[in-house]
């Protein structure tokens, strides 16, 4: 039976279309490939020697793994898929994204990384395609290297380094992983409080009310500022004409009435909360809102004794994306930003995580990921429980 590939387009978005594995593309036409990078708890490295009469490359060692991904699949099942089938592994990718992927020629090249437990383990090889597998060290692998024996790759001398520094993470993020993580900084609208749909709502109900037709462009924008950089916003985008007071004050009234009635916690709040502070992590809440709202709403959702500092709005002179919140909030924990991770869920307050030198986790919520905070973010995850899991395997 002849296999297919997915087509995509130059944006890496389906088209629709496939072809037949080996068969020509046009330069517009472009096809996944996957590559796994294998660690062993010890730290080595596995490769495998490629036949002598293999078409490509013969003789020669290559990275743990690599394939075509099938019609249907994306880059995570092909992924799973080719390590079962090359290596007889059952690998589990669901927390995880690539570490790396650019584009080459016709093919979209993503590569992952993962570590498992070599004690006892057999490896299932295909004998028509590898002549042997070992793992090796970082010195047995620049031996390779410094000997040509090895497919150039463009990070090859690097390898062992992204293994250190990334792993384990979701990408390649600039300042790697932290080495040890002592604090947790959390953001609380949109994040522990499902408060941010509330005030969407609210927001349009004023809008109606004033008048004011712009109101979709202003609720992304202002979302994760506090109060003083949202009238500067106002300020700048509309002119002093229009009434932005009256507006805010609308708003914020309607919003406190439905916030009086039902105060929604988001799912996962309290148990990343208990287990963050059962590893001895200290944890501090760092809000646009102001100081009064921020303890009422975290007191009365029950989450306000889990914090071992309280930093909001009105204590800083400069609101996200400024990293001051951040910044007040390691220092008021006596903890370096660098052993800090922060919760977000906007693009304003990923960027004031990230300029305060901590490592974002980005949990989107009714602002969705975009370019720049997959970028700026060490790590993001669909909800707490989701990010809870992941820490569970690595505190």
């Amino acid at each position: 039976m002849p296999e297919y590939q997915d087509i995509y387009d130059i944006h890496r978005n389906l088209t629709g279309r496939t072809v037949q594995r080996g068969k020509t593309r046009k330069a517009d036409e472009f096809i996944l490939v996957v590559h796994l990078l294998l660690f062993d708890k010890q730290g080595r490295f596995l490769v495998q020697k490629r036949v002598k009469n293999k078409a490509s490359w013969p003789d020669m060692w290559d990275i743990s793994l690599g394939g075509i991904a099938q019609s249907g699949d994306d880059s995570r099942s092909a992924v799973m898929r080719e390590a079962e089938e090359e290596l007889g592994l059952h690998l589990d990718f669901t927390d995880t994204e690539p570490i790396f992927s650019f584009r080459n020629y016709n093919i979209w090249d993503d590569y992952w990384i993962a570590q498992i437990d070599s004690e006892h383990l057999e490896l299932k090889l295909q004998p028509e395609e590898v002549a042997e597998a070992k793992w090796v060290t970082k010195p047995e692998w620049e031996t390779l290297l410094q000997t040509h024996q090895v497919i150039p790759y463009m990070f090859q001398w690097t390898l062992f380094e992204l293994y250190e520094k990334h792993f384990p993470g979701t990408r390649i993020f600039p300042f790697g992983s932290p080495a040890e993580i002592r604090g947790a900084l959390f953001d609380m609208d949109g994040l522990l409080l499902d408060t941010e749909r509330v005030c969407s709502e609210t927001w349009d109900k004023a809008a109606e009310l004033v008048g004011f037709a712009d109101v979709q462009r202003a609720k992304m924008a202002c979302l994760g500022l506090n109060h003083d950089s949202t009238v500067d916003f106002f300020e700048k985008t509309y002119g002093k004409d229009f009434d932005y007071q009256n507006f805010l004050d609308t708003a914020r009234t309607l919003t406190k009435e439905a916030l009086a009635q039902n105060l929604p916690v988001k799912e996962g709040a309290s148990e990343i909360l208990q287990f963050l502070k059962e590893k001895g992590v200290k944890l501090a809440l760092a809000s646009s809102t102001r100081e009064v709202t921020v303890r009422k709403q975290l007191e009365k959702a029950g989450l306000l004794q889990y914090f071992d500092a309280v930093i909001t709005g009105d204590m800083v002179q400069n609101g996200k994306p400024n990293p001051e919140i951040f910044q007040k909030a390691c220092h008021a924990l006596n903890l370096e930003p660098e052993t800090c991770i922060t919760f977000e869920d906007s693009i304003n307050g990923i960027r004031s995580a990230y300029r305060a030198k901590t490592y974002p986790i980005h949990i989107p919520d009714i602002q969705p990921e975009n370019q720049e905070t997959i970028a700026l973010s060490w790590k993001k995850f669909p909800s707490l429980t989701d990010a809870k899991k992941f820490l569970e395997k690595i505190l």
